[in-house]
């Protein structure tokens, strides 16, 4: 009986994958056709391949270098800091039982719950100068990703023992030691999912760079897409082609990391 449930639920996974790796194919195999044959947006093979013609015309068309240079700028910076503080935070939170870790709890309690604002986030950023620069916009991701990424560090730090803290202490670590010696290596399995799940947040938004750093000299790829989009809407091939390039990056990260994701996020999930 367990064989077939376990054959039932590897077949339905193998559907659900296939599911989702479809538009993927269709997306990529697409990118190097013809025009005429991408539009007819078909699975086969392309009877001319037009990769090297497709693709040059996309990073020359769409200003991919100087947009690939904007979004690394925002990601990278965006991401160190927010693995940085969410990190810091969480121990500080988890390690901590006084009136100032419980404040901070409830702050980033608030901050799951509580609706942001497209209007008075724009006004803030507006009357503090920070709006159309990096400044600004790194900001809003390291706001907007920290409630959420900090309880993930949360849980992981209960499968650390306290008794490390107090071995390492008695050993004559000092506090700022403590951590970047001693606890930060542990972290590596929930700090790899934190930096998926960030990188992926920064590179792949529309919303902030759109509102926020609305300027030609300073799109993002996500932009690159949709303004591209809006110039070649009967060009498919150079259209996919477009999402190819803007996803690549996301996926190789990931294949990367993808054995720690799992790790980081189920850590401390059970108690041992």
């Amino acid at each position: 009986m367990r064989g077939w449930t376990k054959l039932l639920w590897e077949s339905v996974s193998l559907l659900i994958s296939c599911v989702i790796a479809v538009p993927i194919y269709l997306v990529v195999v697409n990118s190097f056709k013809t025009q005429s044959e991408a539009s007819d947006l078909g699975l086969s093979l392309p009877s001319v391949w037009e990769i090297w013609n497709n693709y040059s015309e996309v990073f020359v068309s769409a200003k991919i270098p100087q947009a690939v240079w904007n979004t690394t700028i925002l990601t990278v910076i965006s991401v160190f800091f927010i693995v940085i503080f969410c990190s810091l935070s969480a121990y500080f939170i988890q390690r901590k039982d006084n009136r100032v870790s419980k404040l901070i709890q409830s702050i980033i309690i608030a901050g799951l719950i509580l609706p942001s604002s497209v209007i008075t986030t724009y006004m803030l950023m507006f009357d503090l100068h920070l709006v159309r620069t990096y400044l600004g916009v790194i900001l809003l991701y390291i706001a907007g990703n920290y409630a959420f990424l900090t309880y993930v560090y949360i849980g992981f730090f209960h499968s650390i023992p306290r008794e490390l803290d107090e071995a390492a202490i008695i050993d004559g670590v000092k506090p700022y030691g403590l951590f970047w010696k001693i606890i930060f290596p542990l972290l590596k399995p929930v700090s790899a999912s934190v930096l998926i799940i960030a990188f992926m947040t920064v590179w792949n938004d529309f919303t902030t760079p759109f509102y926020f750093l609305n300027t030609a000299s300073r799109f993002t790829l996500s932009l690159t897409v949709y303004f591209f989009f809006g110039q070649h809407s009967s060009d498919w091939n150079l259209v996919f082609a477009d999402l190819v390039i803007v996803s690549a990056p996301v996926i190789l990260l990931y294949l990367f990391l993808q054995r720690y994701i799992v790790e980081g996020l189920t850590a401390g999930a059970v108690k041992s």
